[in-house]
């Protein structure tokens, strides 16, 4: 089954400094939210249901008693944590209606790990409400300390929080489209990737791969020098040379591409890169 992309995992030292710098390039940032594990994330949400998750340690007491038990998201965070070059984005979440289910297809697939992760917490509302929200995880195997997290995400709640006022970027962003990784061979993570994105591997002239997704696509990119990485994501925004503009304003470094822009990502090795959506 294909899978969607649910949000992406961006570890930062403290969430003031990931709001400071989300808000500089032009995003709206939910109010801060603590798990019960020790860390907590301010989110960017966008229109088509997706998110980015800057996520920082907030309970180093909490955090510590969460990875002496071997619980995966915060060993793989703390993992991440540990490395003198830290990937910007260090997981990718994929929507899960039956996060058990998901489970039982990549172990069966020799992708998966058989440990689950479920909580619960409370989301605050711009409007000053309050939400209980309840997650329950599955994870795929990982390569190494350095290697990307994948993992589906079921949200188990009934209520479906109206985030209309988060979505609304002064940037334009409306959507993620894309996530590229790198690896020194592509083809050596063909099968494993087949089994997490829930999709064939398309072959391309200059040896990358190319795994459909639902309402996007995920690429691996070969690299003479480097890991298994999440180089990127890709945002669409309603207009490319209005968001230009926007960051000229705000004196940030843009990198211009073939297709759009990209933005170097402030906590480690990656970048946000933004096209113009396509009616």
């Amino acid at each position: 089954m294909m899978r969607a992309v649910d949000h992406l995992v961006m570890p930062f030292n403290t969430l003031p400094e990931a709001c400071d710098w989300f808000e500089r390039i032009g995003f709206v940032v939910a109010p801060e939210a603590a798990h019960p594990f020790g860390t907590g994330n301010a989110c960017v949400f966008f229109a088509d249901g997706r998110y980015l998750e800057p996520l920082s340690i907030v309970d180093p007491a909490a955090y510590d008693a969460a990875k002496a038990e071997g619980h995966l998201f915060v060993e793989r965070d703390a993992d991440v944590r540990n490395l003198a070059d830290r990937p910007a984005i260090s997981g990718l979440a994929f929507s899960s209606s039956d996060a058990l289910a998901d489970r039982e297809q990549l172990l069966e697939e020799e992708a998966g790990e058989d440990g689950l992760v479920e909580f619960g917490r409370t989301m605050r509302l711009p409007d000053g409400g309050a939400a209980e929200l309840s997650f329950r995880l599955a994870f795929a195997a990982i390569h190494a300390a350095d290697a990307p997290s994948f993992f589906c995400c079921e949200a188990r709640h009934s209520v479906r929080p109206d985030r209309s006022a988060l979505t609304t970027h002064p940037n334009g962003a409306t959507g993620v489209t894309g996530v590229t990784l790198t690896a020194p061979d592509p083809q050596v993570f063909r099968d494993y990737l087949s089994a997490v994105c829930g999709s064939p591997a398309e072959n391309n002239p200059d040896g990358s791969l190319t795994f459909a997704l639902e309402c996007g696509r995920l690429d691996i990119v070969p690299r003479d020098v480097g890991s298994f990485a999440i180089e990127s994501v890709t945002i669409t925004v309603a207009d490319l040379a209005f968001a230009r503009k926007f960051w000229q304003g705000q004196g940030i470094a843009c990198a211009e591409e073939s297709d759009g822009v990209a933005v170097d990502c402030p906590n480690g090795r990656g970048r946000i890169r933004f096209i113009e959506e396509r009616s």
